[in-house]
């Protein structure tokens, strides 16, 4: 019986630690080794981490609160509060030297696919985000962190972030911050619904709909 219990925490253990350790992996993998394919790649990732995460740990996910209102109130909110940012955020690249970072982003997801495909290959991207780090990581912070028990958007959020830095972009790494900080919030009083709907709602707007560059 106590070895039964013993491998039964090993293989926990074990699928915790790749489960955690995957987006170390990934993230270099879509936006360096396979750059040419980024949005692709992009969505080949978050579906792995969001497929992995409903199939073994969909009790972390906190998907909505019962007010349906406020989950759209605030998902609404909060893709505008990121566009803003990002505006702000954008005109400070270029002042502070980095503009050509942002450019890059653009190009990588403009040369790739038909408008078409990238808004859905984006609407797709943004919910499996927020399946794993906003569900999964976050979910995992609050039921088996103590410290962070009532915070766990804390970690969600440096752990987004950090994991950014594989990119070589500081640009997005910053981005990432702030795309995480708002949705981590976002999701902890309102579930990932709300969260996603930011997520998705920021990134067609960004990208697609009202982007902060002029796309050639």
């Amino acid at each position: 019986m106590q070895c039964a219990t013993n491998g039964d925490s090993i293989k926990k253990f074990d699928f915790n630690f790749i489960y955690f350790i995957l987006p170390i992996i990934l993230w270099p993998l879509v936006f360096i080794v396979f750059a040419k394919y980024f949005v692709y790649a992009m969505g080949i990732a978050a579906a792995i981490l969001a497929l992995l995460t409903l199939w073994k740990k969909p009790k972390l996910i906190k998907w909505k609160s019962p007010n349906i209102s406020k989950v759209l109130a605030f998902g609404i909110i909060g893709s505008v509060i990121l566009y803003l940012l990002f505006l702000l955020g954008y005109y400070l690249a270029i002042a502070s030297g980095l503009g050509q970072y942002v450019n890059l982003i653009y190009s990588l997801i403009y040369s790739q696919a038909p408008k078409l495909a990238i808004v859905v290959l984006l609407a797709i991207i943004g919910f499996f985000e927020e399946v794993y780090w906003r569900g999964g990581v976050q979910g995992y912070v609050s039921r088996n962190w103590k410290s962070f028990s009532k915070y766990p958007w804390i970690i969600s959020t440096a752990y987004y972030s950090l994991v950014h830095i594989t990119t070589l972009n500081p640009v997005l790494v910053l981005a990432a911050f702030l795309v995480g900080l708002v949705t981590s919030l976002i999701a902890s009083r309102h579930g990932i619904v709300s969260s996603a709907i930011a997520h998705i709602l920021w990134i067609e707007a960004i990208i697609i709909f009202l982007p902060v560059i002029v796309i050639h």
